[in-house]
């Protein structure tokens, strides 16, 4: 149960800091070339990304407690937010699946 909340945890920090990192211009135009997104729409995924980020905390105290899972929150965000930083860097096609879904959900609702 508590690897499952950790695991979870992980996969919603790399979420919302990819959701972060894609609302950035420059991040933005290497995967989205076709169109010009909303500034509207920038906001929303910045927002969205935030509040994944926060949700990963009240995950980490339930699967370690009020003492280590704060500080496991600490390094579990600054883990996946270099984890992001590293595949935009080194490895960006790692993030298209990303880039996809973020483009599917985000163009329904503003276009």
């Amino acid at each position: 149960m508590h690897n499952a909340l950790l695991l979870l945890a992980a996969l919603l920090s790399w979420l919302g800091f990819g959701l972060l990192a894609l609302a950035q211009e420059r991040h933005f135009a290497l995967f989205y070339t076709s169109f010009k997104p909303f500034n509207q729409w920038i906001r929303v995924q910045a927002a969205t990304g935030i509040i994944a980020i926060y949700l990963t905390f009240p995950l980490c105290l339930k699967a370690q407690g009020a003492g280590f899972g704060s500080l496991l929150w600490l390094f579990l965000t600054t883990a996946t937010a270099m984890m992001v930083a590293l595949q935009l860097t080194w490895a960006p096609n790692a993030l298209k699946p990303l880039a996809w879904l973020i483009q599917r959900l985000f163009r329904r609702y503003f276009s």
